[in-house]
């Protein structure tokens, strides 16, 4: 918010994720403060990331190695900004920094549920 207040002149693309992830409320935030802001389908990520000069990941957790565990979809996000270039940054509370390597408990980091609740 302090960057729109400063003039600087951007547009920010929010992908969907799935309804527990919250990107349509992201993106009605973004513009009820003025910030132009594009809500494009998670599909569409790859095809719109050549234009993108920033990507942003939120993270649940980082790891013992530096890895992340993200929302679904947080990998395709990073190796779409590997493949053309594009510069990534991870924001998180250093409240997240977890002990674990990402072998050590196979299923914890593996959260099963009903895919009706994203149908």
């Amino acid at each position: 918010m302090e960057a729109h207040s400063n003039s600087c002149n951007f547009q920010v693309l929010v992908a969907e994720g799935s309804p527990r992830n919250g990107g349509h409320d992201l993106a009605s935030k973004l513009q009820k403060t003025g910030i132009e802001t594009t809500l494009i389908p998670d599909a569409s990520v790859f095809a719109v990331m050549s234009r993108v000069n920033k990507v942003v990941l939120p993270a649940e957790a980082v790891l013992a190695n530096g890895g992340l565990v993200t929302s679904n979809g947080g990998n395709l996000v990073a190796l779409g900004a590997q493949h053309h270039a594009g510069p990534g940054i991870c924001t998180t509370g250093i409240f997240k920094l977890c002990p674990q390597f990402p072998h050590e408990g196979q299923d914890t980091m593996n959260e099963l549920l009903n895919p009706v609740q994203l149908v």
